[in-house]
C-alpha cells in the first residue's frame, strides 16, 4: 500500500505527498510521478504536507519535471511545505522549483 495518495479531477492527477519522503519513499514516489505522467494529463503534486524528505525525493520531483516538460504535459508542485522548499535551497534548487511550485 502507497502512501501517496492518487486522485483525478478534471483530467489532472493530483498525487498527495506524505508527510515522510525518506530514502524508502522515493522509488514509490518515483513509480507513481511516472504512473501519473504516462496518464497522459497534467499533473499537479500536493506537497504541503511534507515534513521530511530525502535528496532521492527531491530527485524523483525533479525527473517527473523534466519528462513533463518533454512531454509537453503540465506538471506543478502545489503547496510546497517549508521543509521542501529549504531542502531545495540546500540543494541548489531553488530555481527549479520556483518554476514548478504554485502556492
Amino acid at each position: 500500500m502507497s502512501l501517496i495518495k492518487w486522485s483525478e479531477e478534471g483530467g489532472e492527477v493530483r498525487l498527495g505527498l506524505p508527510g515522510d519522503l525518506d530514502l524508502p519513499m522515493a522509488q514509490p514516489l518515483l513509480d507513481s510521478l511516472r504512473h501519473a505522467l504516462s496518464a497522459g494529463g497534467g499533473v499537479a503534486v500536493l506537497a504541503d504536507g511534507v515534513e521530511r524528505v530525502s535528496t532521492a525525493s527531491v530527485q524523483a520531483l525533479l525527473v517527473a519535471s523534466r519528462a513533463a516538460a518533454e512531454a509537453g504535459v503540465r506538471f506543478a508542485i502545489l503547496r510546497p511545505s517549508e521543509v521542501l522548499v529549504e531542502t531545495c535551497d540546500d540543494l541548489g534548487l531553488a530555481g527549479w522549483l520556483n518554476r514548478w511550485s504554485q502556492t
